[in-house]
């Protein structure tokens, strides 16, 4: 179990043991299980995050299988961590200059990336002191640096929040002030409730492990926290002129001695090369810079990170040997960089719908992630960028004058439902987001477009004008508009161009050898009979249906018509049915002989095929049938399969599932040749993929015998029904359905449960059987049961209930503290936290206590906002099975990381009044 979920389990004793241990974190995934055998992380609290580095290959053990958790951590070795969490190469020659630090020792050439990538610059000018242990102090200030972020931690007002923020080091006072305040580090809890720091304290292994997992894991989420806490207007005072590079008091002085039994170390001059003077002199240089005012910057050439954090800024000239970070300070303004070089990431975070221009420059990496969209990329006149990755929704445009722009990732962490558009040229787009909304500007056009397997429900919109190259589609997704694809390798079914005003010429699979089909010729006995013809292609590692991408004909439509590969005969006579795909084609013979022609004899009118069952209707009257008056015939895979146990009884054929899954089970039912009771014949098929489950209830218990009601999309709660599935006596399902994302109905009215719906992926290649979901019963007469749902992202919404106790005072209910007795009676609880995605989280009053009852929501943890959460609360009244109140979150930009929903008053006579707050904030509603 992951420390995250570790946290919502636990009792509240244990909880509180976790918050007061060391530098402690809201955002932790499950582990993956160990590749690797460590004796001695069982009862760390970090087993989790150290078991994931270790994984990674980020942090290692020692040769006896030990980790040694709470062993303290060294200089050398927290150089290796962050080298390896920052992804940075060695280079042994940039510590040549530290006398303690041999070109051959196995810690060098990570002190060097440090030196290199601006991260450290040594206790002294000679000297790194790599077996120095590491301070609790020295770990927020060295992380605050791989953040980049510690001038502008500088620039924010001291957090007093920490009892013995006073005893921590002049120089190490910012960035342990910032890193709380973004949650990134954690106090130490008093008994009178009071947090501390204990700076001077030694980190341990575990600490800094736990630090490195969030760093590497949930960067951005951090990144989204600190543009809250910089303010938009960061250096807006007229008193305050922008500062360049060759103002002396840029990058400020070094930071003081990290030792902290030898006295703290002060602050360096205005000089910005002053030494420190306090304990034993050992400084680390600063080197990041930050741009905190509007205006017009030239820095030369920079061996550091670079960070802006102010509206209307162009940055000229300028060289950046290490990272860019535009942050959330810019707001909604402008930002422009011409010639300007980063060699590091270009990281956008900040940046309004007008946008970020890049004029003449060359960047290697851009990552752009602003969590609700609202950006604009503009890369004009000769700029050069490597690669372009996309977190969030944005808008990316070129000119006419662009120079080479890489590939543009649109990559898995981009959200449900974000919008993106390209405007201009663009040689390579990837997409791997699922659920996007990817538009093609008028006029603008794409090289490859290539949709990957995880992209399942993206759309593409291609306005006029707007031409894609080559398409190849991995996933199910759909094309509209009236641009034009101009040729596209479809590799899974089910793509969907039909909204476009041109099909695009589809391009055969280049490792097709051979093709094969089955039936060679056969002949249909009634008219809107039909019968399906299977285009196999062979591969030297397989096969590939070639079915739906073959381009079909019929030489003579008064005889038959066919769709893909499903023949209907329209009347007596001969005709070939021909088949084309790249440079193979195929003409099947096909006859059409109605049986008993102008009489009404019965015929078999349609069959529904699924996997284990056919079902039969007949056009007329036809009793006593058996499976003698039949025959059925199956293909899978190109080949003729024999339904196993084959029974038929009035109206369904059963036979044991075809276990092939990712295949398509091709079923003809015909009549036999003579033809006593009916005549014709029908195909049907089914492809054997689907998606599977459990359903428990709010204790954990199965729920046997329940229906499920599944529509095709996304939060389809109306409309066509798919399939529908039962959950057996252990509570499992599993049901099959064409490739896409599906909506599952369960509970509602005639069932013990109130309606909540569960969302689904039916993969091509990947039996998934991990669609589960949490049965919500039917609050009693006197309970009141609220019910939290939301999208795929932010990947953990939390429940919190305000409420009055009976003695006074208010209990508050949450993930950590779940509920709130009174003489021995469970009187509110949280009876279902769910930590991965779409919910249902549940809490019930199971008692009355007259006041006002108070319910927010919190955005733990993922990359998308509340606003575009799709969040929705639910409230039940009493025994009803339809909500007595509705709320869903308000939309728009933002960024805000609480929802307050409602006030519930309970008055002594027993009425009740729901007052609508509808309000997003990002201060905690527990201490307003």
């Amino acid at each position: 179990m992951g420390l995250r979920l570790l946290h919502k389990k636990v009792s509240s004793l244990l909880v509180f043991a976790m918050i007061v241990s060391i530098l402690s974190s809201h955002y932790v995934f499950a582990a993956k299980e160990p590749g690797v055998s460590l004796n001695d992380i069982s009862k760390s609290y970090a087993k989790d995050e150290i078991t994931e580095l270790v994984n990674k290959g980020i942090i290692s053990g020692f040769g006896d299988g030990t980790f040694k958790p709470a062993e303290s951590v060294t200089r050398a070795q927290l150089a290796k961590i962050l080298v390896l969490s920052m992804n940075l190469e060695q280079d042994a020659a940039e510590a040549a200059a530290f006398k303690d630090v041999s070109a051959g020792k196995w810690f060098a050439g990570y002190v060097g990336a440090l030196v290199k990538a601006g991260i450290t610059q040594g206790t002294s000018s000679t000297t790194f002191s790599p077996d120095k242990t590491v301070s609790r102090e020295e770990l927020a200030v060295f992380f605050i640096r791989a953040f980049g972020w510690e001038t502008d931690a500088k620039s924010l007002k001291l957090d007093e929040s920490l009892s013995d923020m006073a005893k921590v080091s002049a120089w190490a006072k910012p960035a342990v002030s910032f890193a709380y305040q973004l949650g990134f580090i954690k106090g130490v809890a008093s008994k009178e409730g009071s947090f501390r720091f204990n700076p001077a304290g030694i980190a341990d292994r575990q600490a800094l492990a736990r630090l490195a997992y969030e760093f590497i894991v949930h960067k951005e989420t951090y990144a989204a926290k600190a543009l809250l806490l910089l303010p938009d207007n960061a250096g807006d005072e007229e008193t305050e002129e922008p500062k360049v590079k060759d103002d002396p008091g840029f990058n400020g002085g070094p930071i003081g001695s990290t030792d902290g039994d030898k006295g703290e170390g002060n602050t360096g001059g205005n000089n910005g090369n002053g030494n420190g003077n306090g304990g034993n002199g050992g400084g680390e240089t600063p080197v990041s810079n930050t741009i905190t005012a509007p205006g017009e910057y030239s820095l030369g050439d920079v061996t550091g990170n670079v960070t802006i954090s102010s509206r209307d800024v162009v940055l000229k000239n300028t060289t950046i040997n290490g990272n860019l970070s535009l942050l959330g300070g810019i707001g909604d303004g402008d930002v422009t960089l011409d010639h300007v070089t980063v060699t590091g990431e270009t990281k956008v975070f900040g940046g309004g719908a007008n946008s970020i221009h890049v004029a003449d420059s060359i960047l290697a990496t851009v990552i752009v992630n602003k969590a609700d969209g609202s950006i604009r990329l503009v890369l004009e006149n000769g700029t050069n960028v490597e690669q372009i990755q996309l977190q969030s929704g944005a808008i990316l445009e070129t000119t006419g004058s662009v120079g080479r722009i890489g590939p543009v990732d649109i990559t898995e962490s981009v959200p449900q439902n974000a919008a993106i558009t390209f405007n201009g040229s663009f040689d390579s787009v990837m997409v791997r987001a699922e659920q996007v909304a990817v538009t093609l500007a008028s006029g603008s056009s794409i090289g490859d477009l290539n949709v990957f397997a995880r992209a399942l429900n993206a759309s593409f919109h291609l306005a006029e004008g707007s031409t894609v190259s080559r398409l190849i589609a991995d996933a199910i997704v759909t094309f509209a508009g009236q641009g034009t694809i101009q040729s596209a390798q479809v590799n899974v079914e089910g793509v969907d161009f039909s909204g476009l005003a041109g099909k695009p010429v589809i391009v055969a699979d280049p490792t097709v050898i051979s093709t094969t089909y089955t039936p060679q010729e056969f002949t249909l006995s009634a008219v809107g009979a039909t019968y399906q013809i299977v285009f196999t292609g062979i591969k030297s590692d397989g096969s590939r249906d070639l079915t739906s991408f073959a381009a079909w004909s019929s030489s003579d439509l008064s005889v038959a018509q066919v769709v893909y590969g499903n023949v209907t005969a329209v009347g007596d006579g001969m005709t070939y049915i021909n088949a084309n795909y790249g440079d193979f084609q195929i003409q099947v013979p096909v006859t059409v002989s109605v049986y008993k022609p102008g009489e009404s004899y019965p015929t078999i009118g349609s069959i529904r095929v699924t996997n284990g069952a056919i079902d039969v209707a007949f056009n007329g009257d036809v009793t006593d049938e058996t499976l003698s008056d039949f025959t059925v015939s199956a293909t899978v895979n190109g080949a003729a399969y024999e339904l196993a146990n084959l029974q038929y009884s009035e109206g369904r054929f059963t036979f044991d599932p075809v276990d092939s899954y990712g295949s398509t089970l091709y079923v003809t039912v015909e009549a036999n040749a003579d033809k006593t009771k009916f005549a014709g014949s029908q195909s049907g098929s089914i492809r054997l993929t689907g998606f599977g489950g459990h359903i428990k209830n709010v204790s954990g218990s199965p729920v046997a015998g329940l229906k499920i009601t599944f529509r095709k999309g996304f939060n389809t709660t109306q409309g066509d029904i798919a399939g529908e599935a039962t959950t057996d006596a252990r509570g499992n399902y599993f049901i099959y359905l064409p490739p896409g994302i599906y909506t599952g109905e369960l509970g509602g009215e005639g069932t013990d449960y109130i309606t909540t719906y569960l969302i689904a992926v039916s993969a091509a290649n990947v039996k998934n059987e991990a669609e589960n979901q949490t049965a919500i019963g039917i609050p009693n007469a006197l309970e009141t049961r609220i019910v939290l749902t939301w999208g795929n992202d932010p990947r953990d919404l939390d429940s919190h209930l305000l409420g009055p106790k009976f003695d006074g005072g208010k209990f508050h209910t949450w993930y950590a503290g779940k509920s709130y007795m009174h003489e021995g009676e469970l009187i509110v609880d949280l009876d279902l936290d769910d930590t991965t995605s779409y919910g249902p989280e549940t809490t019930t009053i199971r008692k009355d206590v007259n006041g006002t009852y108070t319910f927010y929501v919190h955005h733990y943890s993922g990359l998308s906002t509340l606003r575009m959460s799709g969040a929705r609360i639910e409230v039940y009244r009493g025994a009803v099975t339809e909500p007595t109140q509705v709320y869903t979150v308000p939309e728009g930009a933002g960024n805000e990381i609480y929802w307050v929903v409602f006030d519930m008053t309970i008055a002594e006579n027993g009425e009740v009044q729901f007052r609508e707050i509808n309000q997003l904030t990002s201060t905690d509603p527990l201490y307003n």
